[in-house]
């Protein structure tokens, strides 16, 4: 294990290379002797900043087990994986097949598409393979189980004898957290005529189109996006919009996902939550909170962003924290679209930081399951390993979207929706990005400077971005290049008078 403290370049003046040459520096493996044993690295249950997390689609991961593929309803399964609207197989047989290759990569957290039983019809042509149509939060999508298996979370309380609960069991056994991912704020838009309709454990309990009992808003679609209480109370793409002022809703919503809580589960992501009222989500990140301590939230506020008062205000107030949408359209912007400004964009996003209680706990990512993947916007791997590096060693949690390690990507439409949604096809442990990953991801561990510590600008220019990282006596410094070879001036590092190896390049 290494056991020199983490520190990317010397501290005087020094040359940085080609973005191509720096990064195969940054991610050269290692001699044995000094590699880092993953093994032996745990991040403490109550800390989440030290996660390196993996977002992956469970229907485009991996199939596991075949028998399960054509589901109640076959006409959604598309064996040919040429439809890109219909289930193509993947379960969680398969995520369990394939958690030492997460492991070995350096994933501590893995977040899963939503787990839930779906609407089992087509709704404009497309299937809910994403699991955002939920029919029954407390039943697990039978097409990620086994076949025969009982969905019912009550029915299986007592044994935990679920492939869910292999799941969990073999996740906690490699010191991995899973990580659900719920939608609190709609049920299913209208299939057949059918929209809104909720079981409680296989007990129909609300209809949209019968709802007697008040468990929807009845408002339309957004038609205007500036308006707060529209987006808050009418319907996003048809879908059917929970009424947060029913009681009998929240305890229902409450009470399901406190009982995948207790089958094991260790984080919540949270979807759309800029669609329900702040005070709504203090009550159920509450709840959540009491249920179980260490409990670690995070939610999507779409294209959230540190100049938006609004969502500044919800990471401060909500009892959760949020993907960093801003962060992630920056880098983007810089490493992908090669922007004028370049890092100084990426900078900007940073000298906001102040305005957010924690800004370390942000959740970090370059791309994800709603937008184009990186490599669709510029497919050369040198800015991908830049921007990896980036997240991997700037403030926040590093969030990898699945496939990212083998350079998965379909560029049919720009790589738009769904086609950043491919099946996962390789797994090769000695790819570039793969390595990169797993090596930065064992840093931040073994230095609380890179997981935990301030961030502070160096040295920027379009192109060169130095920043040291900073948490009581662990520094970190780390300089990027999206350009050509240049010499700099010295730069100050912060780091003890003296030689310094980096513990990636061991230079």
């Amino acid at each position: 294990m290494v056991q020199t403290p983490p520190s990317q370049f010397s501290p005087d003046q020094y040359k940085v290379d080609s973005a191509q040459e720096k990064v195969d520096a940054i991610i050269e493996t290692p001699p044995s002797e000094t590699e880092i044993a993953l093994e032996f690295l745990y991040t403490r249950d109550i800390e989440f900043r030290q996660e390196t997390i993996y977002f992956l689609v469970v229907d485009r991961f991996y199939d596991g087990d075949p028998d399960n593929s054509e589901g109640a309803n076959s006409e959604l399964y598309d064996p040919t994986r040429q439809d890109w609207g219909k289930y193509w197989g993947g379960d969680l047989q398969g995520v369990i097949d394939k958690l030492d290759y997460l492991k070995n990569m350096g994933v501590t957290a893995l977040w899963l598409t939503p787990l839930f039983e779906q609407v089992e019809e087509l709704f404009v042509g497309n299937a809910a393979l994403h699991g955002y149509w939920t029919k029954d939060f407390k039943r697990i999508n039978p097409r990620y189980i086994a076949d025969g298996e009982n969905p019912s979370l009550n029915a299986t309380q007592e044994e935990k004898n679920t492939t869910f609960d292999r799941l969990i069991t073999e996740l906690h056994k490699r010191n991995m957290k899973l990580v659900l991912d719920i939608v609190c704020n709609h049920s299913t838009p209208d299939t057949s005529g059918s929209k809104g309709e909720l079981y409680d454990d296989g007990v129909k309990i609300a209809d949209f189109n019968d709802d007697v009992n008040h468990w929807y808003h009845h408002y339309g679609e957004v038609e205007n996006w500036e308006d707060d209480w529209q987006v808050q109370n009418c319907e996003l793409s048809g879908l059917a919009t929970f009424n947060e002022n029913n009681t009998e809703y929240r305890e229902y919503i409450k009470s399901a996902i406190k009982q995948w809580l207790d089958r094991g589960v260790d984080a919540l992501r949270v979807d759309t939550v800029k669609h329900m009222p702040i005070w709504f989500w203090q009550e159920f990140t509450g709840d959540m909170s009491n249920h179980k301590p260490d409990i670690f939230i995070f939610g999507e506020w779409i294209y959230s962003n540190p100049t938006d008062d609004r969502s500044v205000e919800f990471v401060n107030h909500s009892g959760m924290t949020l993907l960093d949408f801003g962060l992630c359209v920056a880098i983007r912007a810089a490493l992908a679209q090669g922007s004028e400004n370049g890092f100084q964009t990426i900078q900007y996003i940073f000298d906001q930081d102040h305005r957010y209680n924690g800004a370390t706990e942000l959740v970090t990512f370059i791309d994800n399951h709603d937008m184009s993947r990186f490599q669709s916007l510029n497919p050369d791997p040198a800015m991908l390993k830049v921007a990896i590096a980036l997240i991997m060693t700037c403030r926040g949690i590093p969030c990898i979207y699945y496939g990212t390690e083998q350079y998965l990507h379909d560029d049919t439409d720009g790589g738009n929706d769904p086609y950043n949604r491919p099946m996962m096809e390789n797994w090769d442990t000695d790819s570039e990005i793969y390595r990169c990953i797993r090596l930065l991801s064992g840093l931040r561990r073994l230095n609380p400077a890179v997981s935990m510590g301030s961030h502070w600008q160096k040295y920027l220019t379009p192109d060169i971005y130095c920043y040291v990282r900073r948490y009581r006596d662990s520094v970190s410094f780390v300089a990027l290049n999206r350009g050509g070879e240049v010499t700099l001036p010295e730069v100050e590092t912060e780091l003890p008078d003296g030689e310094h190896t980096c513990v990636v390049t061991r230079n």
